[in-house]
């Protein structure tokens, strides 16, 4: 397979240098002190309760008219300052409502003395369903006419529980080195992305179109994980949305992750193309190709912003490029009147 070697010794290289750089320079810097106050004013029905601890809070709603809101007013800082908003998240059966709001928020809004600023970034977290606990963190730049600013947590008409811990907003300034580090790995990324995709170019069995399809569904994957991380939420929540509006069998039909179904339908694609493309005996190769290309679109999201790599994501995308594969040896298996006899896994 061309420049297979080639594309093996990068990832290698390109996975040490992303993880010693990640770990060796800070994103965010303090730059003031906590500005959380601890006194959370509340917002409940009668189907809605709020638990608070030493820890943090915890937010529970049954009724979807109404939900249940707490809020902390902050102390004003300049125009111009960078807030960092940081804590533990944790939902579980959170229903997406009609609107892309109503679901599990962590916000930090600002208000310029006439209006709420929702047209500012202000989302930390907006979730829907079920998330085990995992650090978000987002920076919010105040604006110039804003008065008040305000940290709050809600379950914005919608049902099921909120859990936050270990919550904390002071300012920051971004880490010169850090952005440096960014822009160089993530261009070598780009670089190697490039390769890999190149390197069907020079296939030599099937057609061109083939080649391109392949490539094609690559670019999509790799567009995917490009997506910062409030934009990927909000375009799953918005797709899910419309999808329950259109049938209520779809809740039950689908129960997870939108989103880890879309990273198993693309990389069955990939899996289900790429065997096409290859002589049987080099099927290994192919499954080292989905590796590479699970552990790549991974470990490059480290520096996309809002995102996290998760080796449950690595194993649903192995688990759709290598049954692509086992299904399009199969078909080909069967149009040669050859024996199926499970040839993945005999290489």
């Amino acid at each position: 397979m061309p420049l297979f070697k080639t594309n093996c010794l990068l990832f290698i290289l390109l996975v040490i240098a992303t993880l010693v750089s990640y770990h060796r320079f800070d994103q965010y810097q303090q730059t003031g002190p906590e500005l959380l106050t601890g006194h959370w004013k509340f917002q409940i029905a009668e189907n809605s309760r709020i638990d608070v601890t030493d820890e943090g809070l915890t937010l529970f709603s049954s009724d979807a008219k109404t939900g249940a809101s707490a809020h902390q007013d902050l102390p004003m800082v300049k125009p111009g300052t960078v807030l960092l908003v940081s804590a533990d998240v944790k939902c579980a059966n959170v229903r997406a409502g009609k609107h892309p709001w109503n679901t599990a928020r962590l916000l930090l809004a600002q208000n310029d003395g006439k209006k709420d600023r929702w047209d500012l970034p202000h989302a930390t977290i907006t979730l829907t369903g079920n998330h085990d606990w995992k650090n978000y963190r987002k920076a919010f730049t105040i604006a110039s006419d804003t008065e008040k600013i305000w940290l709050l947590a809600q379950l914005s008409q919608t049902t099921g529980s909120l859990q936050i811990k270990n919550i904390h907003v002071y300012p920051v300034y971004e880490n010169p080195e850090y952005l440096w580090a960014r822009d160089i790995i993530l261009l070598a990324w780009g670089a190697y992305f490039l390769l890999f995709a190149g390197s069907f170019l020079f296939m030599n069995k099937k057609n061109f179109l083939i080649r391109l399809l392949l490539i094609a569904i690559l670019i999509s994957i790799i567009a995917g994980i490009t997506l910062p991380g409030d934009m990927k939420m909000q375009v799953s929540n918005e797709v899910k949305i419309q999808l329950d509006a259109e049938s209520e069998l779809f809740k039950t039909a689908i129960p997870w992750d939108l989103s880890k179904v879309w990273h198993f339908c693309f990389f069955f694609l990939f899996g289900l193309i790429l065997l096409t493309m290859l002589e049987k005996e080099l099927t290994l190769q192919g499954i080292a190709m989905v590796l590479l290309l699970a552990g790549s679109t991974e470990i490059a999201q480290l520096y996309i912003e809002g995102r996290t790599p998760l080796v449950s994501d690595f194993f649903i995308d192995v688990a759709g490029g290598i049954a692509g594969m086992i299904l399009s040896r199969i078909f080909i298996s069967k149009q040669n009147g050859t024996p199926a006899k499970s040839s993945i896994a005999q290489q």
